[in-house]
């Protein structure tokens, strides 16, 4: 009960001493939801403007009476208004994209008036850690889905790469595609599923050279610029049988081959017959 308590204290002394020197750090997957912790220090009013925001550009903002959400943001994020009035100024983030990676920054603002927004105060810094890499392990000759997802669908004509390292494994852009060499016939990105925001690579008749981390980024048009959004590390699967056989294998190598039980019998009982 003791501990309870103490740590019931301890975790209020934290939240109570978030200032501008808190830095705290967020892990997700890409596609899940992150929840960016913020806590305010006095009861939220009509009069209060609670924003969060990276280092490049404005992500949300709430206030007594309206919403506004940056772009690249539409339907993802949301800082709820009944947990606001609880002082919980949380930042909710769903469908987490590798883009998202960055600091985050949440401040307060005391509204006055149209010409006097008042004393802006920060409240918050958290770092976001997007995590983006898969293990995915096949058989050989099997076909390969390795996974991918985009969700700015105001993109009318996506533009998707699959490489590894320097060379291109297949590329997209609207009909038109490409199929890096040694993967002609063999990979694709169905053109209606790209559409939907679903850049998934096919991967058919997988072999053993085909064992590599894979990355995907998508071009934006407008500044000619790939945005990494997803790492695939692709090898081939063993069944359990092969793994024992090649443990059995290696053991047998390694160890002493023993001569058949009764050649050791009758060498044992001729070496004793001719010592006497």
């Amino acid at each position: 009960m003791t501990l309870l308590y103490i740590y019931i204290l301890w975790v209020a002394a934290c939240v109570d001493s978030i200032s501008a020197d808190s830095h705290i750090t967020v892990s997700a997957r890409v596609g899940s939801t992150a929840v960016l912790p913020c806590n305010l220090r006095k009861e939220f009013t009509e009069r209060s403007i609670v924003r969060w925001h990276t280092d490049v550009g404005f992500v949300f903002e709430r206030s007594s009476d309206k919403t506004s959400i940056g772009s690249g943001y539409e339907g993802r994020v949301d800082v709820p208004e009944d947990e606001l009035r609880k002082g919980n100024c949380s930042l909710v983030l769903k469908n987490v994209r590798i883009t998202d990676d960055g600091a985050y920054r949440s401040f307060v603002v005391e509204y006055v008036d149209r010409t006097n927004t008042g004393k802006t105060q920060e409240i918050s810094r958290v770092k976001l850690s997007v995590d983006v890499f898969w293990n995915i392990s096949a058989e050989v000759g099997s076909t390969v889905l390795l996974p991918c997802e985009w969700s700015d669908l105001s993109i009318q004509t996506p533009h998707i790469e699959w490489y590894i390292d320097s060379e291109i494994v297949f590329e997209r852009k609207g009909k038109e595609s490409y199929q890096g060499e040694g993967y002609k016939d063999r990979v694709d990105v169905p053109e209606d599923e790209l559409l939907k925001g679903n850049c998934s690579l096919v991967l058919k008749n997988f072999g053993f050279t085909d064992e590599a981390v894979y990355r995907s980024s998508m071009v934006v048009t407008h500044t000619k610029k790939s945005v990494l959004v997803q790492k695939v590390e692709l090898s081939v699967y063993k069944k359990p049988e092969e793994r024992k056989d090649e443990t059995s294998s290696s053991s047998g190598e390694a160890g002493i081959n023993w001569p058949h039980p009764l050649i050791f019998i009758i060498s044992l009982l001729m070496c004793l017959f001719f010592s006497h």
